[in-house]
């Protein structure tokens, strides 16, 4: 995926992260993040950051909105699909962008 092709992807998760539960839209601001650093690339005054993200992305923060956002960081910066609503919250909300990644 280029920049150019994943604009309109970024477009949808700006529109669900504004209907989204807290917790949820924090996983989905990591997701959108770590899909432009894949694209982008880290800067060098960021890579302490970028491994920091993924170290949490297992749950290390102590703090549940860090760690959603870290997950969703590293499942886009790795081009996974993203996670279901109801592994990351309590939502049962479809998740549209699953099958366009």
């Amino acid at each position: 995926m280029d920049k150019k092709e994943c604009g309109p992807l970024l477009s949808i998760i700006d529109r669900m992260i504004d209907t989204s539960e807290p917790q949820r839209a924090e996983y989905l601001r990591g997701y959108q993040r770590g899909i432009q650093v894949d694209i982008l690339g880290v800067s060098g005054e960021r890579i302490e950051d970028h491994f920091l993200l993924i170290d949490y992305a297992g749950g290390g923060s102590g703090d549940p909105y860090i760690d959603s956002y870290a997950r969703g960081y590293r499942d886009g910066y790795e081009g996974m699909k993203p996670e279901s609503p109801s592994l990351s919250s309590s939502s049962s909300r479809p998740l549209p962008i699953a099958s366009i990644v």
